[in-house]
């Protein structure tokens, strides 16, 4: 009979524990999961929504546009809503029609590039009140 040398013997043994810690070392020792005491938020939409958020649709004019705010008014069917973007600056949805695109040249607006008097059409979050997504149709000229 034959003698397995000392050495080729340790590293089978090591060899063979990496590869079990590998397999089973997930299931013994789970990810650690956040202190339950923190508040959970979304950095963009502030409380995170406990069920499915309605998205409704309007059309309507441009009132105004506050940059500071970052909040377009709409004026539609004799009514006036106010929202706000919940998105960073520089990182608004708006979408141009193909119409306007060949108009201005443009491929997408900026918040900056939304003229009051624009007809839009504008998805939003009725529950936050914040914008999903402003298309300008037309513009003044």
């Amino acid at each position: 009979m034959t003698q397995i040398a000392p050495k080729r013997v340790g590293f089978w043994i090591v060899w063979g524990s990496i590869l079990a810690l590998g397999v089973i070392g997930p299931v013994l020792a789970p990810a650690q999961k956040g202190v339950s005491s923190e508040k959970k938020t979304s950095p963009e939409l502030g409380q995170i929504p406990t069920g499915v958020l309605k998205v409704e649709k309007l059309k309507g004019v441009v009132k105004s546009v506050d940059l500071e705010k970052r909040s377009v008014t709409v004026g539609h069917a004799g009514n006036s809503s106010t929202f706000e973007f919940p998105t960073a600056a520089g990182r608004e949805k708006i979408s141009i029609s193909g119409k306007v695109a060949r108009a201005s040249g443009k491929r997408a607006f900026r918040l900056e590039d939304l003229k009051p008097g624009s007809e839009v059409r504008v998805q939003y979050y009725p529950a936050l009140g914040t914008i999903m997504e402003i298309v300008v149709e037309d513009q003044p000229k």
